[in-house]
């Protein structure tokens, strides 16, 4: 049982960097990969844009799957369920993490994903739902409140994506896309809910892709890094962590 807990990648090469030979060292066999989108409205755009893409990313690191399914509000639970029995690869999407939880729910299959013994991949909504808690502040119109509510909690730790810095301590105030971050919001949350990690999927302007993940593997947690990517930890203050070295949760 493997699993990486992802905030974005390299748009020009996803599994680059060592992360594809990871896939390759840890997947038994490439009979079947299934992909979660973040609610009924991603399937769409899943199907025309981000699988195809997937698809091409996992060819240039020498992996094909046999079969790709999708998991869609239309299943039944049975064939669900049965789509995740028989995965060697599990891609919970990108999103709104609270739809996805829904989907998987309205399919009784949260419990599959909790039981589920191979390779699984969290991207950003797909991290938060695999998380002892989804952590949501306000940071948008789309998001505007707090919104703080258990998740899979597969490996005891929490991830909120997407909060690009290149700062090396953790600014007051992060502008990040359309997205706000407060470090007193994100503080007050560890405070309420107990700690948790923030990563980094920076497009810089020199090209180049700012990267960090977490990958969870039989209780241990490591931490990874592409270029400069940071991973920070939020607990009383927002630090740093550094590479691949695992905290005591």
């Amino acid at each position: 049982m493997t699993r990486y807990y992802c905030s974005g990648f390299d748009p020009d090469n996803f599994f680059g960097h060592g992360l594809g030979e990871m896939f390759r060292a840890e997947l038994e066999d490439t009979k079947s990969i299934v992909y979660i989108p973040a609610g009924a409205e991603k399937l769409e755009k899943a199907r025309a844009k981000h699988i195809p893409n997937f698809t091409k990313h996992f060819k240039n690191v020498g992996i094909e799957f046999e079969s790709v399914n999708i998991i869609t509000p239309e299943l039944s639970p049975a064939e669900a369920k049965d789509m995740i029995k028989n995965a060697n690869f599990i891609m919970l999407m990108g999103g709104d993490p609270y739809k996805q939880k829904d989907l998987c729910k309205s399919l009784n299959i949260l419990d599959d994903l909790k039981n589920y013994n191979g390779v699984m991949l969290g991207l950003s909504a797909g991290a938060m739902l695999m998380s002892k808690y989804i952590i949501i502040t306000p940071c948008s119109e789309e998001f505007p409140d707090f919104h703080v509510e258990p998740g899979l909690n597969l490996d005891g730790i929490s991830i909120y994506p997407h909060n690009n810095t290149s700062d090396t301590e953790y600014p007051d105030v992060l502008v990040s896309g359309d997205e706000v971050y407060k470090k007193s919001d994100l503080l007050q949350v560890a405070k309420d809910y107990g700690k948790f990690y923030l990563l980094q999927d920076n497009l810089r302007e020199d090209g180049l892709t700012d990267v960090s993940f977490i990958r969870c593997s039989d209780g241990n947690v490591e931490f990874y890094i592409e270029n400069d990517g940071k991973i920070w930890l939020v607990d009383k203050d927002i630090t740093l962590v550094k590479n691949n070295e695992p905290l005591d949760f």
